[in-house]
């Protein structure tokens, strides 16, 4: 299997006189809902479909707790998932407030098989 991709050409915001360049941007086949994963999963396992629909959801609801109380999800060979805050700076410790804090973002981090298969996907142009 191969990645197909097509061609996007953007300007440099930063220099809105520079030509455009072309960019790679990946051509997603379809979107895979849970309803369909807990089918694949379901088909590949003993486990009922209710079952593995059950559990994903589970998996949601727990990982939405967990990471909200600043915890970090390992989930083994699928890898790991954290929060990481977006802040401005403060010239001191003691100035530093919670104003600075701007924001916050689910962090992502691939297990290994993943990144593995990352490395070995071939692209196709569409």
């Amino acid at each position: 299997m191969s990645i197909k991709y097509k061609l996007i050409a953007k300007r440099n915001p930063r220099d809105l006189e520079a030509p455009a360049k072309f960019y790679a941007s990946s051509i997603k086949t379809r979107k895979i809902d849970i309803d369909e994963l807990s089918q694949a999963i379901a088909r590949s396992s003993t486990v009922a479909r209710a079952d593995v629909y059950a559990v994903l959801v589970s998996l949601i609801d727990e990982a939405v707790v967990m990471l909200s109380n600043g915890n970090q999800l390992e989930l083994g060979k699928l890898g790991s998932l954290g929060i990481n805050l977006q802040s401005e700076g403060a010239e001191t410790e003691e100035l530093f407030s919670q104003a600075h804090i701007k924001g916050a973002k689910v962090i992502y981090r691939p297990g290994a098989e993943l990144k593995a298969m990352i490395s070995a996907l071939k692209f196709e142009k569409a």
